[in-house]
């Protein structure tokens, strides 16, 4: 019968893989106090989370979540970022990891799927989700810009193509107004 203690830990671990978009697993084997402290404040400076947990814990919660496939990352002493931003997770581990070669990325989770120490490192070069809007915004605008074009020359329908080209910058203004608001929500 599981004492209270892992049970509180258990639904600790829970919480944080639910409301984490990526959380990384690293090997901190080796690094002294002094260096894990070091670790710690980068991490904090770049709102990540960095907390160790028991192996078995962490298996059990990721099971409760039916996150499947994280058993062999679970060896060892293991301590887990956590943030919603992949970038300055990745990008904080990586740079720590070069200057001190006892930090080792083991794997993670990234939206409830588990990723392999490779694809963890990856996660540096991942856009933001602003930069993902903005492309989104691009694409949408491109073709109905070449549409719009098309009408403009000479074709009796000139009217027609000014009137569309209000509107598309009215939607195209719209779609630019929710990505910002997305981006910083504070600001609203």
């Amino acid at each position: 019968m599981p004492n209270q203690k892992n049970i509180e830990q258990v639904k600790l671990i829970r919480e944080q893989l639910e409301n984490n978009e990526v959380v990384i697993l690293t090997d901190f084997q080796g690094l002294s106090v002094s260096e894990i402290g070091e670790l710690r404040e980068k991490l904090r400076q770049a709102d990540v989370r960095y907390k160790v947990f028991k192996n078995r814990l962490i298996a059990v919660a990721a099971g409760d979540l039916g996150i499947e496939g994280l058993e062999p990352y679970l060896y060892g002493s293991t301590a887990i970022a956590m943030a919603d931003n992949p970038v300055a997770i990745a990008k904080v581990l990586l740079e720590f990891g070069e200057e001190h070669e006892n930090l080792k990325i083991k794997g993670g989770i990234l939206d409830n799927r588990v990723i392999d120490a490779e694809m963890s490192a990856s996660l540096v070069n991942m856009p933001s989700k602003s930069q993902l809007l903005a492309q989104v915004v691009s694409g949408l605008n491109a073709p109905i810009y070449g549409l719009i074009y098309v009408l403009k020359l000479g074709n009796p329908v000139s009217g027609l193509a000014n009137v569309l080209s209000g509107t598309i910058r009215q939607f195209s203004n719209v779609i630019q107004a929710i990505a910002d608001l997305k981006e910083n929500p504070e600001e609203t």
